[in-house]
């Protein structure tokens, strides 16, 4: 793509790509000094576009058409459910949102975070799951259901997203779930409650250092060998 884009423009032209989807070019004209325009019909492409350009740039590019205010989150979830969730899940940095339509087993996005070296000295990372509710009735069953899939996951921590105000039910069974400690003695929750409001408010979950995916082990072994997770 930096090829490509030498070849047709010079620096401080814009580069239009009207089907962008992971950001290989808007990446490429950023780099080489071009403005840029990027088009995409997913939220899961402009959360990735999002992210992308914060951690190679440091640069919060403007985003037109995705919610910014809750009038227009709840607009959203409910004309589409399903692009709400990735929308919601992709306001946590470095959360993959699930791309799946259909059962989801309760997971709405998956991330790591480093947590410190292991007792090796070793680079040490836990799974972060995400489940995201847009309707408008939300309870502690909910948070709950999320509390048995980190369980099932094995994962450290568990993130509810939602739109509405948790009810005092709601926090109170998340604040039950024991404390996770790093190896570096930084204590977090291991079940938090986010709400949309808290991200439009510059709120975000109180996490240990969120990883790039690209940065994880590519895969995890059972003891047999056989690759079990991508």
């Amino acid at each position: 793509m930096e090829r490509t884009t030498a070849t047709a423009s010079d620096e401080g032209d814009v580069v239009l790509d009207p089907f962008c989807g992971c950001g290989t070019a808007v990446h490429a004209a950023q780099r080489m000094g071009r403005r840029w325009m990027g088009i995409d019909v997913t939220h899961l492409a402009v959360g990735l576009i999002e992210y992308r350009m914060k951690e190679a740039f440091g640069l919060r590019p403007q985003v037109v058409g995705i919610p910014t205010t809750l009038e227009s989150a709840q607009d959203l979830a409910d004309r589409d459910p399903y692009q709400f969730e990735m929308w919601a899940a992709t306001r946590i940095d470095g959360i993959k949102p699930n791309q799946k339509r259909g059962r989801d087993r309760g997971i709405d996005g998956r991330g790591y975070v480093w947590v410190g070296p292991d007792a090796r000295g070793n680079p040490k990372y836990e799974k972060i799951i995400v489940s995201v509710k847009g309707g408008r009735r939300i309870g502690p069953a909910m948070v709950r259901d999320l509390k048995g899939t980190v369980e099932r996951e094995k994962a450290a921590f568990g993130i509810f997203v939602c739109i509405r105000e948790p009810t005092g039910e709601m926090r109170t069974e998340a604040a039950a779930a024991r404390m996770y400690e790093t190896p570096v003695g930084t204590k977090h929750p291991r079940l938090q409650i986010y709400t949309i409001g808290d991200y439009f408010a510059g709120r975000a979950p109180d996490l240990p250092k969120v990883s790039d995916v690209m940065q994880v082990p590519a895969f995890e072994r059972t003891p047999g060998g056989r690759q079990t997770e991508l």
